[in-house]
């Protein structure tokens, strides 16, 4: 099997590049005749994909805007109580107080979720 590419543009082709180890790619080819991972920019790519898949990236996404300030200074709390910096009392203080606003920003969502059902519900009875 050559390494050239066929002049048919309708038959799959294997890319043209080699692997780290030295062994011919055996991806399929899609543009210019390498496969995705070979292709101009796959690198770049990758770096984004793989920062943007992480599960923190997920979790942050998740977190509102209006609770990201809440959690950084948890964070800090948890750092400073950690090494002695911060009194345990203050920072068990603060762990409750963010836990109320949590549960209160919970059941906020969940109750407009409830009316849009509610309402939901109505329109269908009513039809």
């Amino acid at each position: 099997m050559t390494s050239e590419i066929k002049e048919n543009p309708t038959e799959r082709q294997r890319c043209k590049a080699t692997r780290k180890d030295g062994q011919p790619c055996s991806a399929w080819a899609i543009r210019d005749g390498l496969c995705v991972g070979h292709s101009p920019g796959a690198s770049l790519a990758r770096q984004k994909g793989g920062f943007n898949s992480s599960k923190l990236a997920r979790a942050d996404k998740l977190l509102p805007l209006r609770l990201r300030p809440i959690l950084e200074l948890l964070e800090t709390a948890l750092t400073e109580v950690y090494g002695g910096t911060l009194d345990l009392r203050r920072g068990t203080a603060m762990a409750s107080i963010a836990n109320a606003i949590i549960k209160t920003y919970e059941s906020g969502i969940l109750e407009d979720r409830l009316t849009i059902l509610e309402s939901k519900v109505g329109e269908r009875k009513s039809q």
